[in-house]
């Protein structure tokens, strides 16, 4: 049943084109038809529910079963989900993520760029969809492979290294997010030990990137529109954008709250305003707002 939930869902995505979450609630569909009402009562016997309560549950219809289980999950994740999207949204529409972007390879020089693009689009990838950090960055990649002529391939390979990982580990974007929830994991935790091992897996995409960009030599294939578009990204000026502190601080912000949270729980009672403040919905609508 698992397995034909899942090629609803990737082949609706790849074959179909449909939007994920039509393809993900016609995947629930199908297993909700497929599911035997003797398995819906035994499973609800077994998490603890009355002999009555498992038997009403096992004679409700598909629809009202697949109704409620996305109502339970939208209550779980759904405001901070809401408020993640506001800031990616704010960041890109502001030029919040182009000046991160910037200052982060002028840090680093333009040498050390690729490296850069993997810091830059892990921390972007934390409140920003991946797909949504991709298309902000692959312009730069391409910017920076016109300025330097060479290294095409690094830049783009660390840029999805980067990304990847936050998006795959890192709370709030909503993987973690939904993974933190159902497993019964501090989010807290969850986004320190996300950062942690995201890192790790990122540096390791961020060799592979220098080992295939030494062996194969992948061009840059672009139209004259195209290229004229890049070079018009390129050439923003400075002063268009946020100021730095600005442009972090709804990323930072939320992080800071949730696991400072976690670890004042740890080690003892943490104050009222910290409880109020560092609850996963407050911390990410306070981002949100700024």
């Amino acid at each position: 049943m698992l397995l034909f939930g899942m090629v609803v869902v990737v082949g609706g995505i790849l074959l179909l084109r449909l939007h994920a979450f039509l393809a993900l609630l016609l995947g629930a569909f199908l297993v909700a038809f497929l599911t035997s009402p003797e398995t819906i009562e035994t499973h609800a016997l077994r998490i603890g529910l009355s002999a009555e309560a498992a038997f009403r549950l096992s004679q409700e219809a598909v629809g009202g079963r697949v109704a409620e289980g996305f109502g339970r999950t939208v209550g779980q994740i759904g405001i901070m989900i809401a408020m993640a999207s506001i800031i990616g949204m704010s960041l890109l529409e502001s030029g919040a993520a182009d000046r991160i972007v910037r200052r982060t390879v002028y840090w680093i020089g333009e040498k050390r760029a690729p490296l850069g693009l993997m810091v830059t689009a892990f921390f972007l990838g934390i409140p920003v969809f991946f797909d949504t950090v991709f298309y902000l960055m692959i312009p730069l990649g391409k910017a920076l492979h016109l300025r330097t002529g060479r290294h095409y391939l690094y830049y783009i390979l660390t840029i999805v290294a980067g990304g990847t990982m936050a998006h795959s580990l890192v709370p709030p974007t909503p993987g973690p997010l939904f993974v933190a929830g159902e497993l019964g994991v501090d989010l807290g935790l969850m986004i320190i030990a996300g950062t942690i091992i995201g890192l790790c897996c990122s540096a390791s995409g961020y060799l592979f990137a220098g080992w295939a960009d030494r062996r194969w030599d992948i061009p840059l294939r672009e139209t004259g529109a195209e290229m004229e578009k890049l070079l018009k990204f390129s050439r923003r000026e400075d002063a268009e954008l946020p100021p730095l502190w600005a442009s972090v601080l709804p990323i930072l912000l939320p992080v800071f709250l949730i696991s400072l949270l976690t670890v004042w729980d740890s080690a003892g009672t943490p104050p009222a305003w910290l409880v109020a403040v560092g609850d996963k919905n407050i911390a990410l609508s306070l981002a949100a707002a700024i």
